[in-house]
């Protein structure tokens, strides 16, 4: 069993320690960790992981693959429906003029 001094949160169970930097992170479940290992790519040579309980919990494969990084677009466009503005609005006239308009 894990001391419980490392837990000092009742509703983190999970505990994450990095050597390189000295810091610890608490998480409140596998996937919030899996989330944070995978934000920051840690190497899991300079980390240790400890559970409360002593083991992880199993979760569903549902829920696993969503914490699975997208896929990017293949396209390098924009896929926005944003039109282009009209040309009107990008007049090539001098703005600092000082006359009047004409009507």
């Amino acid at each position: 069993m894990i001391e419980t001094s490392l837990f000092p949160y009742e509703n983190f169970p999970v505990r994450l320690h990095q050597k390189e930097e000295n810091r610890v992170c608490w998480f409140k479940d596998e996937i919030d960790l899996q989330k944070y290992l995978n934000r920051y790519k840690l190497d899991k040579r300079t980390i240790k992981i400890d559970y409360r309980d002593g083991e992880p919990t199993d979760t569903s494969k549902k829920r696993k693959r969503s914490v699975e990084q997208k896929p990017k677009p293949k396209s390098d466009g924009s896929s926005s429906t944003v039109r282009k503005r009209k040309s009107s609005v990008d007049t090539p006239r001098n703005t600092a003029r000082n006359s009047k308009r004409k009507k």
